[in-house]
């Protein structure tokens, strides 16, 4: 059993021009376990069953592997380690194609390759409580094709409240064809709700990308990103009828010379689609950066109708990311960063050897910008907050997190020491928590110092966090290659 401890500090926080609040913010420790930092990662963080799930995802030997840690709530360390399947042999092979926490348990998708039956087969395996991969399969759907390097592509998404599963099967390439689609919904016993198959509208092409998303009620969404002719996003959502095989239609479009520069997606309280980002305005001469004109934004109203908006931002801004979409009552909140990946070319006397695929990156993350639209589309607030950091390679202590807690947008983010205090202190960075109320007032970060300081040496992987309640974030620190799990409340 670990040990927890947890100390409490209050800060004042200003609510309105008017009013003070006290803002209590607890710090509690919990266990350890071994993380893995890989450098061009995918961390995904779910909560489930009173337990929270950290996954990193990265190649290794060409394979994309998978990587957990898990802990109770009282921070009690659970399962920690590589996800494993047997990988079959040549052209008769297996492969985990996504980690899922569905229901009450955690499983993986497997994906089944065999040449000589030209079948493309997605099983689903639970995952134990000590993070072995359980033999039991059971078939979600399968795709017939002719060569390996045309076998189609597997989705995966499940439901807010986790109480439903989608998995999509985009059927191979054919040329001068539209693209099928193969859908199916299945509940927490696995048991198949419905399934469909959808011909998108259009020529196929192979320049796209496919994501899905279901709501909490069953409504099926797909999204298609695409490239134009001279290299800009297209994109295109797909409200799907799952009963009649049908699906309409939704362009997301801007006029030119605007482009979509990036994107996110969620699912509304009203189980609605939601589609915003930024866009840029492409010129003749492009100087420097890219620069983010404005924000857009779609939603399919009523799950009936198109409502497309677009507004400027206060100035432009240079590689302005779309991070997060939340929805908090009548104002919905885009997350964005000020984020810049660099990749490093190898030293010229590595030419001829393995160093020379051996690629590191410069990770910029600078300003963070939170940008309020009401439920029509319209612009609220636009707020930004200061920062400037850069990483080789690994950056989980730059990516904010971003929740609703206690009604209002919060944000927990890395920020430099020298902002809050001028005495010697261990760390070079320390935690922050800003909070923005639907009017667009944003409250003076509380800083995680004096008493809820960090343990020596351990930086808080912001990037690596699962909101588990109403004012309850659970994080883990860093330190080498090994996690320790804290837990912060905020009341």
């Amino acid at each position: 059993m670990n040990l927890i401890k947890s100390t409490t500090v209050a800060a004042m926080l200003i609510a309105s021009s008017a009013n003070l609040m006290a803002q209590e913010v607890t710090f509690t420790l919990g266990g350890e376990t071994t993380s893995k930092l890989v450098k061009q990662s995918k961390l995904e963080n779910f909560s489930l069953g009173g337990n929270s799930y950290f996954i990193t995802s990265y190649m290794e030997s060409a394979t994309m592997t998978y990587y957990v840690e898990s802990y109770s709530d009282n921070g009690t360390a659970g399962m920690q380690g590589k996800l494993d399947v047997p990988v079959g042999v040549f052209n008769n092979s297996y492969g985990i194609d996504g980690v899922v926490g569905f229901g009450d348990q955690v499983y993986v998708l497997v994906e089944h390759l065999h040449k000589d039956a030209g079948k493309n087969t997605l099983s689903i395996r639970p995952v134990e409580g000590s993070g072995k991969v359980s033999s039991t399969d059971t078939e979600l759907m399968v795709m017939t094709f002719e060569k390996m390097m045309n076998s189609g592509f597997y989705e995966s998404s499940v439901s807010p409240d986790k109480n439903t599963l989608l998995i999509s099967g985009q059927l191979p390439y054919v040329k001068d064809q539209q693209a099928k689609v193969k859908l199916a919904l299945f509940d927490k016993s696995l048991k198949s709700i419905v399934s469909t198959e959808i011909t998108l509208p259009g020529e196929d092409t192979k320049n796209k990308q496919l994501a899905v998303r279901v709501a909490n009620d069953g409504s099926v969404y797909v999204i298609k990103r695409s490239m134009n002719k001279i290299g800009e996003i297209v994109l295109a959502a797909y409200q799907v009828d799952m009963k009649a095989g049908t699906a309409k239609e939704y362009a997301i479009d801007l006029t030119a010379p605007s482009y979509i520069y990036t994107y996110e997606t969620a699912i509304s309280d009203n189980n609605e689609l939601i589609v915003a980002g930024t866009y840029y305005n492409r010129t003749t001469v492009t100087v420097g950066e890219k620069k983010a004109a404005g924000i857009f934004y779609f939603t399919n109203k009523n799950k009936s109708e198109k409502l497309m908006t677009n507004f400027p931002l206060d100035t432009p801004v240079d590689n302005l990311t779309a991070r997060k979409i939340l929805v908090n009552g009548n104002t919905i909140y885009l997350a964005a960063e000020q984020f810049k990946e660099e990749r490093l070319d190898p030293p010229a006397s590595a030419a001829g050897t393995s160093a020379a695929f051996d690629y590191h990156y410069n990770l910029i993350h600078k300003n963070e910008y939170v940008i309020g639209i009401d439920a029509e589309g319209k612009r609220k607030f636009e707020l930004n907050i200061p920062k400037n950091f850069t990483a080789r390679d690994i950056d989980h202590q730059y990516v904010s997190a971003y929740f609703i807690s206690n009604g209002k947008f919060t944000m927990v983010y890395n920020d430099e020491r020298q902002k809050f205090t001028t005495e010697s202190y261990h760390a070079s960075l320390i935690p922050s928590v800003v909070q923005i109320n639907n009017d667009g007032l944003m409250t003076p970060g509380v800083p995680f110092i004096d008493k809820i300081k960090l343990p020596y040496d351990h930086v808080l992987y912001t990037s690596k966090h699962v909101q588990t309640a109403d004012g309850q974030i659970n994080f883990l620190l860093g330190k080498n290659e090994t996690s320790k799990f804290v837990k912060v409340s905020i009341k």
